[in-house]
């Protein structure tokens, strides 16, 4: 009987713990209908080098991860120039590598402006400029990659003013993306430009960072190089070449560079050893967030830059070292104020009442007899 008599004291032993456990934060997974999706769109529109269907080429594979996710639903804009309307429902708009030949027009300017003040998010991705010992070269459309010139003027457009991607002008007068090199730390030191970048060349206490410990990448820079924004850079032995013709680079230093300095001479920059050139810069752009990196191709399908001689040209730019986890993690970042996970507290509080009620009512139940 003894056993018995018991049975009221654990009783309210355990209600009082439940009780107690309603003043803890929780959170639930968002994996309910009744929590909105972020909306990611994809814009292929201005004769993109990475499209969105090609997984052994394209920026596929990488926008299929983020579609399974229960967090994101992927929208990718082909034909239609962007406007208000395809942004509305917008929440993070992604542009990666567009064609010089393809310029912004002033509606998509307009639209985007407006969608930056309206707190959504942008990701721009630009890439480095090749030449003919890469192996991408024999693909003539590729040899477009890193018109980074496109993705300035179109900063320019939006007045967004702190960032640039450094550009130089060649021999024959074209335009053309810088591309980081750095001997000590290229997975092939015949092939400079294919780099394993470290935790000591990024900021480890941003959150985009978390969890990251290597990234394969082919990048182009950014500029200035002493960019408050910049939280990923090259080593001390990394530096920026620009090309002057299909199998020739060259490189001109102004590494204290202002950007009343560059504003006076844009085209004759590139980052030398020493300067720690920046690749990637995340910032706040009125009320909206910004991530500007200089690769798009870490993140897609497409095989290394190598021989086929050489093993690693078997693997793929997406599944290497962190790359995938980065661009979920800056995904996450341009999104985290968009969704909030319900809370624990009311369900439990409920739950707990519901208890307490009942083992109050079997307890005066008892007592009545």
């Amino acid at each position: 009987m003894l056993r018995f008599k018991r049975v009221p004291q654990i009783a309210v032993v355990m209600i009082t713990l439940m009780l107690v456990m309603t003043c803890f934060q929780g959170e639930v997974s968002a994996q309910t209908e009744d929590i909105d999706q972020v909306v990611v769109l994809f814009d292929q529109t201005h004769l993109n080098q990475f499209t969105a269907d090609d997984e052994a080429h394209g920026l596929k594979l990488m926008l299929d991860m983020v579609n399974t996710s229960t967090k994101y639903i992927v929208r990718v804009n082909i034909g239609d120039p962007l406007n208000e309307t395809i942004l509305s429902d917008v929440d993070i708009l992604i542009i990666a590598e567009p064609d010089s030949s393809a310029e912004f027009q002033e509606d998509e300017v307009s639209a985007i402006a407006e969608f930056l003040a309206n707190d959504s998010s942008l990701l721009v991705l630009g890439g480095p400029t090749i030449a003919q010992n890469s192996t991408y070269w024999i693909e003539q459309p590729f040899r477009d990659t890193g018109d980074n010139l496109a993705l300035n003027n179109f900063f320019d457009a939006i007045n967004m003013t702190s960032v640039r991607f450094s550009v130089n002008e060649s021999a024959d007068g074209t335009i053309r993306a810088d591309t980081m090199f750095d001997y000590e730390h290229a997975l092939n030191a015949s092939i400079p430009w294919v780099l394993e970048l470290d935790s000591t060349t990024w900021d480890t206490t941003h959150p985009i960072f978390n969890d990251i410990n290597s990234l394969i990448t082919m990048v182009g820079t950014l500029k200035p190089i002493d960019v408050p924004s910049a939280v990923a850079t090259g080593y001390d032995t990394s530096f920026a070449q620009y090309r002057r013709g299909p199998n020739t680079w060259a490189n001109a230093s102004f590494p204290n560079m202002t950007l009343a300095e560059f504003e006076e001479k844009p085209l004759s920059y590139s980052a030398i050893n020493g300067t720690f050139p920046p690749w990637m810069a995340v910032f706040e752009f009125d009320e909206s967030r910004v991530i500007v990196a200089g690769s798009t191709i870490m993140f897609s399908g497409r095989n290394l830059d190598f021989p086929e001689a050489n093993s690693l040209s078997e693997l793929q730019w997406f599944y290497q070292a962190d790359n995938s986890r980065l661009f979920m993690n800056m995904l996450n970042w341009l999104s985290q104020d968009f969704v909030e996970s319900p809370s624990a507290i009311v369900p439990m509080a409920i739950i707990s009442s519901a208890i307490l009620i009942l083992g109050v009512a079997v307890y005066l139940f008892r007592k009545i007899r």
